[in-house]
């Protein structure tokens, strides 16, 4: 057993090696072209064709089989004569993929030459040439035709050439007229030497790895020469990117300024007009007291204009806080001993809960706590349940305020709104974005300007949506009276008495909950010694006092006392009519007031994370809680968008 298992482990690394030798290998080859030449000659002006002849001095390094050659056939009709040699020696054409053999193939518009060595080369130098006849290339003109060929494209996989040259052989009766045809040179730059038909450019230095070179040449007209099938079409379009897209490029600029500037503008504009609050008088820093009696629920989305979550759960809070239902916590100890959990259940009382003063939400919302005859409710029951209430209590909310005429329109409906135009927009942009990455090359790549700039201003808009509601002068005045009182809740304690504000604990709590400090609230009375009634909704089982609960369905016990539990004729008589305060209880039992205020905090968590929970399942949504002396005689300058003819890539495997 330990010999085969030997023998594995020798084979895994043996492998590994092999794999380690070959990726070294495959890093370490290398092509250098030490020359590479090309010779155009046997041109044919009238039937419109020439030979073309790349010939390569290469030195290689690491193992070598095949060589590539790849042509676009845009603005070439056809190649046809395709020869190639290796060492002078001829390869035969063939599709095999043997040895010595070379394949040419059109496809997508180009054609592909790959071709296979005699036998394959390691670091060591060979020749090749690849010689082809090129139908259909020369540019027909009045004024000149022209030759225009891409004879080193820049592709060539990286690796550097040494040198470089381009020699063009015309017919005699085609030389270049000195001071009326140019002869220029695109790429790396060029000596350029006319000497009669002869034309021959040569690299002034080696060619990186991304190194290209062209040569144009126009020569006197030849009136029986065949115009190739594809010229047509690219003079409209040389002549379209020369004298109107500059034209078009002004225009889809303007366009897109336009959009880009006049949207915003348009949105400040409208912010300014519909989307600000009127102007209130003179508000005091702090209220230390609730300027009107609204319910939490609808402070909360008043202020902020949004009904949040913690709108629901300070709706829980006011419900128990007038008498509606009272809330139990236990404890119990958790896994191996370790900490306490606590649970919590909901009970009614014996007021009934379809009161016609009721608002709509805190109806819909007691409904869905107790439906029908329930007396009781655990908090964990409302798990997975609970969600589909709150976005219809949203909806509630957004109404009564408008409908009170605290905004002038529905906030949500705004918002939602104004988010469509902008998830719109943004759309748009994006199918704008691709009609115009597809017309591009026809038209113009400043096209793509408008739809980037209907993008930016779509975002602005989404950006704009959350403050476009409006409060009416009443509603704008109303929240900044709350947001006054809310001041003096968040720093009680420096505008006034803590014990002043102790003794309203229980009724400011709901306020402070939707206002979102209801922690800050808790824990300033939690580091004071200040008297602080138990809020006589709340029943913590695990304390002494109220070890026995809380009977569903009898009457709301008052303040001070648990009569109504305990079924007595009437509240007990204490010596301070204070009330049964947190800080009796801390006396007693071990920090009591901490503990009442961690359940407080614990129970609001647990109230935000269970009644938003939802089955994985559920598709809804429970609501969010954001050279020469003239130019060239047609065809397009070359800087303005026209292409040679040949080009593609070359490179060996």
């Amino acid at each position: 057993m330990n010999v085969v298992r030997m023998i594995r482990i020798s084979v895994c690394v043996v492998l590994l090696c092999a794999f380690g030798v070959m990726s070294v290998l495959a890093q370490d080859r290398s092509v250098y072209w030490e020359r590479w030449d090309v010779t155009i000659d046997d041109v044919d002006t009238t039937s419109n064709e020439f030979r073309v002849t790349e010939a390569y001095n290469i030195m290689f390094t690491g193992t070598f089989t095949f060589g590539s050659v790849v042509i676009p056939l845009d603005y070439i009709e056809s190649i046809e004569n395709i020869e190639v040699r290796e060492n002078a020696q001829a390869l035969s054409q063939s599709c095999s993929g043997a040895r010595g053999t070379f394949c040419a193939a059109e496809q997508n518009n180009e054609l592909s030459i790959t071709y296979y060595l005699f036998n394959p080369v390691s670091d060591a130098r060979r020749s090749f040439s690849i010689a082809y006849t090129v139908i259909g290339a020369l540019r027909i003109y009045e004024g000149g035709d022209q030759l225009w060929w891409d004879a080193i494209p820049a592709e060539h996989f990286g690796f550097s050439i040494g040198s470089a040259s381009v020699n063009v052989q015309l017919p005699s009766d085609a030389r270049p007229r000195e001071g009326i045809d140019p002869v220029e040179t695109y790429g790396v730059p060029t000596t350029v030497s006319v000497n009669g038909s002869t034309i021959t450019a040569s690299a002034v230095r080696a060619l990186g790895g991304d190194d290209s070179l062209q040569i144009r040449v126009q020569y006197p007209h030849n009136p029986q020469a065949r115009i190739p099938a594809w010229q047509a079409s690219y003079d409209q379009q040389a002549a379209y990117i020369e004298n109107v897209r500059p034209v078009v490029d002004v225009g889809l600029i303007g366009v897109a300024l336009a959009i880009a500037i006049g949207l915003p503008l348009w949105i400040f504009t409208r912010y300014q007009q519909h989307g600000r609050d009127p102007q209130v008088g003179a508000v005091p820093t702090y209220l230390d007291a609730p300027p009107s009696d609204m319910p939490p629920a609808m402070v909360g989305t008043l202020v902020d204009e949004r009904a949040d979550l913690r709108d629901v759960i300070s709706t829980l809070l006011d419900m128990a806080r007038r008498g509606y239902l009272v809330i139990e916590e236990s404890r119990t100890e958790g896994m191996f001993g370790i900490g306490q959990v606590s649970t919590f259940v909901f009970k009614r009382t014996d007021k009934a809960i379809q009161d016609a003063g009721l608002k709509t939400y805190e109806q819909r919302f007691l409904n869905s706590l107790f439906p029908g005859n329930t007396l009781e409710r655990s908090l964990e029951s409302l798990k997975m349940v609970f969600y589909t209430v709150i976005s219809a209590m949203q909806t509630d909310l957004y109404k009564l305020l408008t409908d009170e005429g605290y905004f002038r329109t529905n906030p949500n409906t705004t918002r939602i709104t104004w988010r469509a135009f902008g998830s719109m927009g943004l759309a748009l942009s994006v199918f704008g974005a691709i009609l115009a990455a597809a017309v591009i090359d026809t038209i113009s790549a400043a096209v793509l300007c408008i739809p980037l700039a209907l993008g930016l201003s779509s975002l602005c808009v989404l950006l704009a949506a959350p403050v476009m509601p409006a409060r009416t002068s009443n509603g704008a005045e109303e929240a900044a009276k709350w947001r006054a009182f809310v001041e003096y809740l968040r720093h009680s304690d420096r505008y006034g008495d803590v014990g002043a504000a102790a003794q309203h604990f229980e009724q400011y709590l709901p306020y402070a909950v939707a206002a979102g400090i209801d922690r800050n609230w808790l824990a300033r009375f939690r580091q004071s010694d200040t008297f602080v009634p138990v809020p006589p909704w709340y029943f913590p089982t695990y304390l002494g006092p109220y070890s026995g609960g809380y009977r569903s369905g009898s009457p709301f016990p008052g303040r001070g006392g648990m009569a109504g539990n305990l079924g007595l004729p009437g509240e007990l008589a204490r010596a301070d009519d204070g009330g049964f305060g947190l800080d009796d209880i801390s006396g007693g039992i071990g920090n009591g007031l901490e503990s009442i205020s961690n359940g407080l905090t614990n129970m609001l968590e647990s109230a935000g994370r269970i009644m938003t929970s939802q089955p994985q399942s559920s598709g809804g949504s429970s609501g969010r809680w954001s050279s020469g002396g003239r130019g060239f005689s047609g065809g397009g300058s070359f800087g303005g968008g026209g292409r040679a003819s040949g080009g593609g890539s070359r490179g060996f495997g």
